[in-house]
């Protein structure tokens, strides 16, 4: 996620939206004051481009915790991933969580411009069951158990928690990734953003067939992911 105080938005970055490639251009607008969460591997990237790092992302009062934490990784060759996701901000972090540990302040939330994206349903499954196949542990995994044994209702519900709670949505909007790079730019002129709004190419090579879903999914498959989208269907009129 980004928090960029100069420019007052709030970007909460939603999974299999390409919210690194997002989160990347955002962060050429952005300087030391602001808020960037790390993006692990891809990190490469946006060092390469020169763009802001990481920063700010563990508040204050966690500064203690954030030190023991990287001392401990260091001194174990391990990452700290995982235990930096329990003292601060991270890239897919909930809104109302951030708000709730005080990460955001109310106020902050309430005056900046906050938005996230959202994907067509059926695509966003299909890209989420190829993501899981690169797993070793999970190459094995068919398309019908992924959809109808329970792992695709924990991957909606994760996703759906980012940017809004019991049905009502927290961000102030919520964009289509279908027009990814027509948001962007136009972001960066609405927002009069520094930077470069050019999208760079992160986690392009996770889907190895590229059919469109209507070519993958049966009656049954696209029904249960209607079902479980419902919300997400409605928000953004998508159909199938």
């Amino acid at each position: 996620m980004i928090i960029n105080h100069s420019n007052k938005f709030i970007f909460f970055a939603n999974r299999k939206t390409a919210s690194t490639s997002t989160a990347i251009a955002l962060s050429s607008s952005c300087n030391k004051k602001d808020v960037i969460t790390p993006l692990g591997r891809d990190e490469r990237i946006r060092r390469e481009l020169g763009y802001q790092g990481p920063i700010n992302f563990i508040p204050w009062w966690n500064i203690p915790k954030y030190l023991a934490i990287e001392a401990k990784s260091k001194a174990f060759k391990r990452s700290a991933n995982r235990d930096l996701k329990t003292i601060g901000l991270h890239t897919h972090i909930e809104a109302k969580t951030a708000l709730e540990k005080k990460y955001i302040s109310a106020d902050k939330f309430e005056k900046y411009f906050s938005f996230c994206f959202i994907r067509n349903p059926w695509d966003h499954a299909i890209s989420k069951f190829f993501e899981l196949r690169k797993s070793e542990q999970l190459q094995s995994l068919d398309l019908d158990t992924f959809i109808h044994g329970g792992r695709l209702e924990k991957f909606a519900a994760s996703c759906r928690l980012i940017h809004s709670s019991q049905g009502k949505i927290l961000v102030n909007k919520l964009y289509k990734y279908e027009r990814l790079e027509e948001t962007i730019e136009n972001l960066f002129r609405e927002l009069d953003l520094a930077g470069n709004p050019q999208l760079p190419r992160a986690k392009s090579t996770l889907r190895t067939d590229k059919r469109h879903y209507r070519d993958m999914l049966s009656s049954c498959q696209a029904k249960k992911i209607k079902r479980i989208f419902a919300q997400e269907i409605e928000w953004g009129q998508y159909q199938f």
